[in-house]
């Protein structure tokens, strides 16, 4: 049995406002090194009231697909908080994203930004000190813009068919 994915076929205006938002923080992260709150906090309630109004994410995921895609983001995203490897800001944006568009969305966007920021590690470890990096503050990618690259890639897929890998 296939897993719930965003509906395929015309773009939606969702699909373009999620599309948008997910750059918008992409960006300000890169540049930033931060999430605002508003941005994820507004995604949220934007989110949840659209599900309590029509029992579907704004891209069209179930409630079932929201609960499970928010249990995924908690457990891959908490340890990494605690542990002081991801930011609260990084917990929230998976938890937005869970909102958004349910499972796929949050798992599609997880895996393309942890094998983003995979690349980004082997990179700095094969590269690194010819460059100068890591840059102030250690970090080399902030996995918020890994995060959002991949939503941007699991919204955009699902133009073509669905992410064909889940199936």
């Amino acid at each position: 049995m296939p897993l719930p994915a965003i509906a395929s076929g015309p773009t939606s205006v969702w699909q373009v406002m999620a599309v948008t938002w997910a750059l918008v923080i992409g960006g300000w992260d890169l540049y930033k090194r931060r999430i605002p709150n508003v941005l994820t906090f507004g995604a949220v309630a934007v989110a949840a009231i659209w599900l309590a109004m029509t029992g579907a994410s704004p891209l069209g995921a179930s409630a079932g697909s929201v609960l499970s895609g928010i249990g995924f983001g908690l457990l891959v995203t908490l340890p990494g908080y605690f542990t002081r490897k991801l930011g609260a800001g990084d917990v929230k944006l998976l938890l937005a994203i869970a909102l958004l568009g349910g499972i796929v969305p949050t798992l599609v966007s997880f895996v393309v930004g942890a094998l983003l920021a995979g690349a980004v590690a082997v990179v700095w470890l094969m590269f690194g000190s010819r460059f100068g990096w890591p840059p102030s503050g250690g970090k080399v990618l902030p996995f918020g813009a890994a995060l959002a690259l991949g939503f941007v890639v699991a919204v955009i897929g699902s133009q073509f068919g669905g992410i064909p890998w889940w199936y």
